[in-house]
């Protein structure tokens, strides 16, 4: 597979993606008190049959809809990235850069929700059962897909360093104005 292979990063591209969506129901496993407190009070004296039922119905339904949030976000962030980088005059296609810059959120969010849960489990954070939350946050973890970015469009767009850091911009923007909107 060479540098200017239109499948070359289209495969890892699909690949993270796909990873960063299964790894949201894993998540959401830890708002699992969150669902049975919101089943409780919404149906305070269910039975045990139906609570399981309730709280399996949320988490099903919260995973569905973090996964599909997670795909749009890189999706979006993808095509913001590729705009910036056709807008910089850098050669090659649209598909090639949008899935390169895709493919650097889709491994920043796969790395932040691993990052998140291995620390929790290590270090017995209580605030594990917040993993969602502060992979939904606006930290200084945004500076790593800034950088992860200008490095894939460097890679792939061939632009200066200064132009491959003009065009992670975007991204960057597009992940940071998700993590504003209110959960």
């Amino acid at each position: 597979m060479d540098k200017f292979s239109m499948t070359g990063t289209r495969r890892p591209f699909r690949l993270a993606a796909a990873g960063a969506m299964l790894l949201m129901p894993l998540a959401n496993l830890t708002l699992l008190g969150r669902y049975r407190d919101g089943v409780l009070e919404r149906v305070p004296d269910a039975p045990p049959g139906a609570l399981k039922a309730g709280v399996g119905a949320a988490w099903l339904f919260g995973s569905v809809l973090n996964a599909l949030g997670v795909l749009v976000l890189i999706f979006l962030a993808g095509v913001a990235g590729a705009v910036v980088c056709r807008w910089a005059g850098a050669p090659g296609g649209f598909a090639r850069h949008r899935s390169a810059v895709g493919l650097a959120v889709a491994l920043f969010m796969v790395g932040k929700v691993l990052v998140l849960a291995v620390t929790s489990l290590l270090f017995g954070s209580p605030a594990s059962d917040r993993i969602v939350d502060q992979v939904g946050a606006a930290d200084p973890s945004l500076l790593l897909l800034a950088v992860g970015c200008a490095v894939a469009v460097r890679r792939v767009a061939e632009l200066s360093w200064q132009r491959s850091a003009l065009c992670a911009l975007a991204p960057t923007a597009v992940c940071a104005a998700f993590c504003l909107i209110p959960a």
